[in-house]
């Protein structure tokens, strides 16, 4: 019995002449686009030239106050130039730029301010100038680096105090979607005295659970406060967004001064 082939043959893909067309022209508005956008970059960047792009603002303590450089700038486009805004790259960072208007071979300066404080770490912050008419491409890019070391209170990352208990925030979000779900919240915090510490709440609604992690915070440690909501036990006469208190037991102060404000936003039935 003579052998059959079963294999079936490739055929060429078969595309509308519309098809091709539209690809095309697709193709050739990308490549537009990238080709005004470098175009825009280049011509952007090469009309201010800065004496220097980076300065290495050294070593300094959180506890040190904010310190100023300056960024000197030529217009070297042979026209006017006006400077449309400048960002920073970091909050720590803020910048002005005088004048905003800048006459050829005319220069400016981009007074750059950074504040230390709970910023410790390496410093890397970069300060944007953009150019009227070049709104997406910077002129230039200016670069602060350095280091910043921790300051005296190391305890300055948490600005809130509850005692000796020290917490990033004293309100939290937590958001329910669908039914026999657990969501949580947490609030990073630190034990900022010289005992353990053991947290918790006498005072809870019944949907309401609070623990940290870990169970006992050491003197020096950080941990996390975390706020659970159990959605099967949440009231169908509560509305869809609700807040309710949490008082902290386990640390000094008066109630009003240990409470963390909880906010939940859950589906409504249908």
């Amino acid at each position: 019995m003579a052998g059959c082939d079963h294999s079936v043959a490739a055929r060429p893909l078969s595309l509308s002449r519309a098809t091709v067309s539209l690809f095309l022209l697709q193709a050739r508005t990308a490549a537009s686009f990238l080709l005004l956008l470098l175009f825009g970059t280049v011509a952007a960047q090469g009309q201010l030239r800065f004496d220097a792009t980076v300065i290495d603002a050294g070593t300094m303590t959180e506890d040190d106050a904010p310190r100023h450089y300056r960024f000197v700038g030529r217009n070297v486009s042979g026209h006017a130039l006006k400077v449309e805004k400048v960002s920073a790259s970091c909050g720590c960072t803020r910048a002005t730029v005088e004048p905003m208007e800048i006459a050829p071979e005319d220069s400016c300066v981009v007074s750059v301010t950074f504040s230390p404080n709970r910023y410790p770490g390496t410093i890397d912050s970069s300060v944007f100038v953009y150019l009227a008419g070049h709104p997406s491409a910077p002129a230039a890019r200016l670069t602060l680096t350095g280091m910043v070391l921790p300051g005296a209170d190391i305890w300055s990352r948490f600005p809130h105090k509850m005692g000796v208990l020290r917490l990033k925030q004293r309100k939290a979000a937590v958001e329910v979607v669908g039914h026999a779900t657990r969501p949580s919240a947490r609030i990073l915090c630190g034990n900022s005295g010289n005992a353990p510490l053991r947290l918790s709440s006498l005072v809870l609604p019944p949907y309401a659970r609070l623990s940290t992690e870990p169970a006992v915070v050491e003197p020096g440690a950080e941990a996390d406060l975390v706020i659970t909501v159990v959605a099967d036990l949440i009231p169908a006469t509560l509305p869809a967004v609700f807040t309710f208190p949490v008082i902290i037991e386990g640390v000094d102060g008066r109630p009003s001064d240990r409470t963390v404000h909880v906010t939940v936003s859950r589906e409504e039935k249908k």
